[in-house]
Formats: C-alpha cells, structure tokens, sequence
C-alpha cells in the first residue's frame, strides 16, 4: 500500500503523471490479435484497473515460520522405503532407461541409413550438385543423427552407477 499512496496524493493535488506506479498493469494486443498483459506501457496497450495481485501472510513473524519450516522435514518424518521395495524399483527403473537405449540405438541406424541411401547418397551435404531442398535434408539427418548420439551418450552415462 505505501507504493500506492505516493501516486494517489499526485493524482490528487493535481501534478502532473511522468510514469504510471510499478504495480499498473497493461493489456496489449500485437498485430496478430494476441493478448498479453505487461507492466510497461506500449502501442495498442490499455491500463487494466481493479487487477490486484496478492499473496496471503502468514499468521506468524518471520523468525517463527522459518523454525516451523525446518521443523517440519526431519530425518524421522521422511517417508522411508524398504529395501526390497527400492531394489524393485530401481530395476524397473534400470529396465526402461534400457528399453529407451535400445529404441534410441535403433533410431540411430535408421537415420544412418537415410542419410546414406537418400538420392544419391545424402552425406555430402556440401556438395555443390545437391538442391538446395536435398542439401536442407541432409543437414536436418546430420543434425537428428547427432541429437541421437547425444541422447545414447546420456542414456549410457544413467545406466552406468552400480547402484542398479
């Protein structure tokens, strides 16, 4: 509220307005129609009044919720899982990441083999007798090749921890 008062006494002797208060806010449409709400003034921008923002406080000072917050996680309260219970799931866990590694191996060797048998061989993607759509082709198979590599590589690095 004291941010507020300041603006209303100008408003209220008459000054003159330089910059709207920080908390006004505007409704804008672009050239497209879409709606976007800003807090800066621009062309086909509206000020949005009755817009009112606020978190509710707590009940406590300041000190007491960050001791009841620290209170409330212990090491005795933490939901525990038994041993079995965690081996299973992370055998489960260690046979999806091998599912996906399979998939994403096998979608490997198909990008491969596009990039090889596209029209007349795609891998050089510089070579100047390729179209310009043949050589846009090629580009998007390398770079899908490399994302593949690269997802493989993560997969491999998860899968590697003896904790499975």
């Amino acid at each position: 509220m004291r941010r507020v008062l300041p603006f209303l006494a100008l408003v209220a002797c008459g000054a003159p307005l330089a910059a709207p208060p920080p908390d006004t806010i505007f409704r804008c449409t672009d050239a497209d129609g879409h709606l976007t709400y800003q807090s800066s003034d621009g062309p086909q921008c509206r000020r949005v009044d009755g817009l009112v923002a606020s978190i509710p406080a707590s009940d406590l000072p300041r000190s007491e919720r960050a001791q009841s917050n620290r209170a409330s996680v212990t090491a005795a309260s933490f939901p525990r899982v038994d041993a079995r219970t965690q081996r299973v799931r992370d055998l489960e866990r260690r046979r999806i990441l091998e599912e996906e590694l399979r998939a994403e191996q096998d979608r490997l060797l198909v990008l491969q083999a596009q990039l090889r048998e596209g029209p007349g061989g795609l891998s050089p993607a510089a070579d100047p007798g390729r179209t310009p759509a043949e050589r846009e082709r090629a580009q998007r198979l390398n770079e899908d090749i490399e994302r593949s590599q690269g997802n493989i590589a993560s997969l491999r690095r998860e899968l590697a921890p003896v904790r499975y």
